[in-house]
C-alpha cells in the first residue's frame, strides 16, 4: 500500500491484542488475539480470522489504547489483496458503473413517484443553492423514505445520486484508498460548484466520512457544515415544529450502525432522545451503542477476499448468518420494533426478517417519528426486501450461466469532476429481474405455508454454516475437531 495512505501506526501498536479481543465478531481470547495482530502486521493476513470474519464495523479503533487504528490494518490487508487478484463478481453490486449494481436493478421493480424523487435528486447535484438534504448511496435503494410528510418543507432541498458513491463509505470500508480519495475530490469539487453552506444528511455513516473520515484519513476538508438529519429532527420536535400527536408506547430497540461510533458517539444519544420523544421504551441489545454489531450487510465484505471469494454461496451465507445474529440479538431484548436509521442496515434487517418469519418489526426511524407525530407512513419496506432477493437472485443467474461472469474485475477510476448517474440494468437482466419478483410476490410464495418452509430452510441453513464455520475457526486456532 502506498505510503499516502498508511493509516496503521505500527510504531504505536504495542500488539497487546486488546482490540481484536474485544471484537463482537471474533470472540477471541488475549493469546488468539495477540497472534492475529502480529499475522496482520507481518503481512500473513489470509491465515487469519480478522481477515476472513470482519465485518469492518471499526469498533476496534475506539478500543485501541494507543490509536494506533488496527481497523484500517485489516483495510490495508483488503487491499494488497484486492490489487493481486481483484474482485469476484458479486462485488459489481455496490459498484455504480457496473450493469450488475443493485440501485440499476432495484430501480426497475419501484413504483414511478419513487423513480421521480430519484431523477429530482440527481438533478439538483447541478443547481446552486446553500444548503441540501443529502440523500446518500443507500437512500435511493429505499426512496420512499425520502415521501415522508416529516419531510414536505424539505422535499426541493433533498439532493444526491449514487454517482457520489456514498462519500467514500463503501469503497473506504473495501480497503480502497486511491477510489475513496477520488471520490473526496468528486465531494468536494460538488460542493463547492454548488455553492454549500450547510448538508443535513440522510445517512449517518456520510455525515461520519464527510466531518470526520476524509478530512483525517485522505486530507480532503469539507467547507460545508455537515450534520446527520437526525439532529435537525431533534431539534424541530425540541422547538415545536414538530409534534407529538399519538405516543406509541412501544418498546424498541435501537439498531447502531457502524458509522454511528464516529463523532464520539453523539448520533447514538441523538437518535434514542427521538424515540423517547415518540413515548416508546428503549430494550437495549446486548451489543449496544460502540459495541454494537453490524447489521450484516458488511459481512459481505471479508468473503470478497481470500481464499473461496469466488464461490458466491458462501458470500450469501455468511451475509445471512450475520444478518440473523443482528435479528436474534433485538428478539432477545422482547422489544417490538428494532430501529434502523441507516437505510442500508434497514432493508438488509428488513430482509432476514422477512426470510425468517421474525416478530420483531423493523422500522425507519422517519417512520416511527411519523406515525408519533400522526402521520400514515408509506410502508414499503417488505416488498423492497423480497424485490432485493430477486437481483440477488439474477446476480447468482448470471454467475452459473456465463462464464464472464465468474472474472475477477478491478473496478475503474472515478470521475472526480461529474457524479454520473448509475449504468443502466441490461434489458435481458430488467425482464429476468421483474419475472423473478413476479414470483416471489406471488400467492405461490406469499402465503404462510410457503413463508413457514422458507424461513425453516433459512435457519437451517445458517445453522449448518455456523456449524462449518466453528469447525474452521477450531482448525485455525489449532484446536481439536
Amino acid at each position: 500500500m502506498g505510503e499516502t495512505f498508511r493509516w496503521f501506526d505500527e510504531g504505536a501498536c504495542t500488539r497487546c491484542g486488546m482490540c481484536l479481543e474485544s471484537c463482537a465478531v471474533l470472540e477471541c481470547g488475549r493469546a488468539e488475539a495477540v497472534r492475529e495482530i502480529g499475522r496482520l502486521i507481518e503481512g500473513r493476513a489470509d491465515g487469519t480470522r480478522a481477515f476472513r470474519r470482519c465485518t469492518t464495523c471499526n469498533a476496534c479503533d475506539f478500543v485501541c489504547p494507543e490509536d494506533a487504528h488496527p481497523y484500517e490494518l485489516i483495510l490495508e490487508s483488503f487491499d494488497a489483496w484486492r490489487r493481486r487478484h481483484g474482485l469476484p463478481y458479486l462485488a459489481r453490486l455496490v459498484f455504480p458503473e457496473c450493469p450488475e449494481n443493485m440501485w440499476s436493478g432495484l430501480e426497475t421493480l419501484m413504483a414511478s413517484d419513487e423513480r421521480a424523487c430519484i431523477r429530482e435528486w440527481e438533478e439538483r447535484l447541478d443547481a446552486r443553492t446553500d444548503e441540501i438534504v443529502l440523500t446518500g448511496f443507500y437512500t435511493n435503494l429505499v426512496p420512499f423514505l425520502a415521501l415522508s410528510p416529516l419531510l414536505d418543507d424539505l422535499r426541493g432541498t433533498i439532493a444526491g445520486g449514487v454517482g457520489l458513491y456514498g462519500c467514500g463509505g463503501d469503497t473506504h470500508k473495501l480497503g480502497m484508498p486511491e477510489l475513496t480519495s477520488q471520490v473526496a475530490t468528486l465531494v468536494h469539487t460538488t460542493f463547492q460548484r454548488m455553492g454549500l453552506r450547510r448538508v443535513w444528511c440522510f445517512m449517518q455513516a456520510e455525515s461520519a466520512m464527510l466531518s470526520e473520515i476524509l478530512p483525517r484519513f485522505y486530507g480532503q476538508e469539507v467547507s460545508a457544515e455537515v450534520h446527520p438529519l437526525d439532529e435537525l429532527l431533534l431539534q424541530r420536535l425540541e422547538g415545536g415544529q414538530l409534534r407529538i400527536e399519538r405516543p406509541l408506547n412501544l418498546c424498541v430497540t435501537v439498531h447502531d450502525n457502524c458509522m454511528s461510533r464516529y463523532g464520539g458517539g453523539r448520533a447514538q444519544e441523538v437518535l434514542r432522545a427521538l424515540v423517547r420523544h415518540c413515548g416508546c421504551e428503549i430494550h437495549e441489545m446486548h451489543h449496544t451503542r460502540m459495541q454494537a454489531l453490524c447489521c450484516g450487510w458488511a459481512a459481505t465484505i471479508p468473503t470478497l477476499h481470500g481464499r473461496g471469494a469466488d464461490n458466491p454461496l458462501a458470500t450469501f451465507m455468511y451475509l445471512l448468518e450475520s444478518l440473523y445474529r443482528r435479528l436474534q440479538e433485538a428478539e432477545d431484548t422482547g422489544a417490538a420494533v428494532l430501529l434502523a436509521d441507516c437505510p442500508a442496515c434497514y432493508l438488509f434487517l428488513a430482509l432476514i426478517a422477512e426470510l425468517t418469519l421474525s416478530r420483531v418489526r423493523v422500522c425507519h426511524t422517519l417512520e416511527l417519528l411519523g406515525s408519533a407525530c400522526g402521520y400514515e407512513s408509506q410502508r414499503r419496506i417488505e416488498a423492497r426486501a423480497w424485490d432485493l432477493l430477486a437481483i440477488s437472485a439474477n446476480l447468482l443467474y448470471r454467475w452459473v450461466r456465463f462464464p464472464s461472469a465468474r472474472e475477477r474485475f478491478h473496478p475503474r477510476d472515478i470521475d472526480t469532476v461529474c457524479a454520473a448517474s448509475p449504468a443502466p440494468a441490461r434489458p435481458s437482466d430488467r425482464r429476468r429481474i421483474r419475472a423473478i419478483a413476479g414470483f416471489l410476490h406471488s400467492r405461490a410464495v406469499q402465503n404462510r405455508y410457503s413463508r413457514a418452509l422458507i424461513a425453516a430452510v433459512v435457519k437451517g441453513a445458517i445453522s449448518l454454516s455456523r456449524r462449518v464455520e466453528g469447525r474452521r475457526d477450531r482448525r485455525l486456532r489449532g484446536e481439536p475437531e
